[in-house]
């Protein structure tokens, strides 16, 4: 297995060159660990994400690493034109010598949309979505490419500079539906999943069926590889690892539920979240124990945390997991704290081993 870091890069005070700066040197210190990854999160607007720019924070992570893949986790399509974004990230392919994994989502938060001036564009996200997936695969495939849809059109492009992986970097969905599982499909690709937002037994029923559905049409259970970005804090004991980042948690879990699509003006193709914010309300707020009970988020000692990470890799062929530390603002002391118990008490069961097949995977 391979594990990583993720960062949304929460700003509850608002001290964006703090944040820009524990989040550096925990990537640097990430490197020293032995961790294999980062994964970086676009948002706009609001303290939930600091990140706007995530090729920018690539490039500049790329200068100072030699080994961490960098991923994009992820870049959402309709936020910009597709050739921009192919271009955008060939560059950070370039800079990082061949280190990129790019994962693309369609976007949720109704706030993101409005202050980019594409409030009406939401409900039209998937279609925009899925052309600008196609674009973005047939600018890093050929030397030259049109492409005329709905959305978008454009003859003989040419991309400069071309990115560095052949036939071209990784790139993996975050978000899936019936249509945008086409496109997986037609090009071979991998899907990032969280249980951030469902249960682990629900995802896990999500990873299974995707996983049998791509073997059908012809790929191998050693090919799947999807990335799971899971929320956790490790201390010593679980009482310690439960009580250290309960504030914070609270504090993401309330603005998020903030933040999704929500009430009868939810935007079309986004029922999903729109039930589950009212789920929650009708729960009466965020409860961090729930949360826990659920697999939602791993608040444990070393030991736990081991049997969770074992219990995904052999029940759903788990491969790469990045873990999402800096949650709601941590002190940096902590966070460091909770990477150096995962590294070393953690990993070393699980990096270097061939991938766990489950049954229910297999032919």
């Amino acid at each position: 297995m391979k594990f990583g870091l993720f960062y949304v890069l929460e700003s509850p005070d608002a001290d964006f060159r703090r944040a820009y700066t524990e989040m550096l040197g925990q990537i640097e210190y990430a490197e020293e660990l032995g961790f294999d990854s980062v994964w970086l999160a676009e948002h706009h607007g609001s303290p939930y994400g600091s990140i706007p720019s995530p090729a920018v924070a690539a490039s500049a992570i790329a200068t100072f690493t030699e080994r961490l893949r960098i991923g994009i986790a992820v870049s959402i399509l309709p936020f910009a034109n597709p050739v921009r974004i192919a271009e955008e990230y060939a560059m950070v392919d370039v800079i990082s010598n061949g280190r990129l994994d790019l994962g693309v989502g369609r976007g949720y938060q109704p706030r993101e949309f409005a202050m980019l001036g594409l409030a009406d564009e939401q409900q039209h996200s998937r279609a925009i979505f899925n052309e600008s997936l196609e674009v973005l695969i047939g600018l890093w495939e050929n030397e030259t490419f049109s492409f005329h849809g709905e959305h978008y059109q454009f003859d003989d492009v040419t991309l400069t500079p071309r990115p560095v992986q052949k036939p071209r970097p990784p790139i993996i969905v975050a978000a899936i539906s019936p249509e945008t599982f086409n496109l997986v499909e037609k090009y071979g690709l991998n899907i990032m999943v969280t249980p951030t937002l469902m249960s682990l037994p629900e995802l896990k029923e999500h990873v299974i069926d995707a996983k049998q559905r791509l073997i059908k049409a012809g790929r191998t259970p050693e090919s799947l590889n999807f990335p799971m970005n899971w929320q956790m804090h490790l201390a010593p004991t679980r009482e310690e690892a439960e009580q250290r980042p309960a504030e914070s948690l609270a504090w993401y879990f309330n603005l998020v539920m903030d933040l999704v699509p929500k009430g009868p003006n939810a935007p079309k193709g986004y029922e999903f979240m729109r039930d589950l914010a009212a789920a929650f309300e009708q729960a009466g707020g965020v409860s961090v124990p729930a949360l826990q009970e659920a697999g939602i988020i791993i608040l444990d000692d070393p030991a736990g945390t081991a049997d969770k990470i074992r219990e995904v890799r052999d029940d759903i062929g788990q491969q790469e997991v990045f873990c999402w530390m800096r949650i709601g603002g941590l002190s940096d002391e902590s966070v460091r704290a909770s990477m150096r118990l995962f590294a070393e008490e953690v990993m070393p069961e699980f990096q270097g081993k061939d991938p766990v097949i489950p049954d229910v995977l297999r032919g």
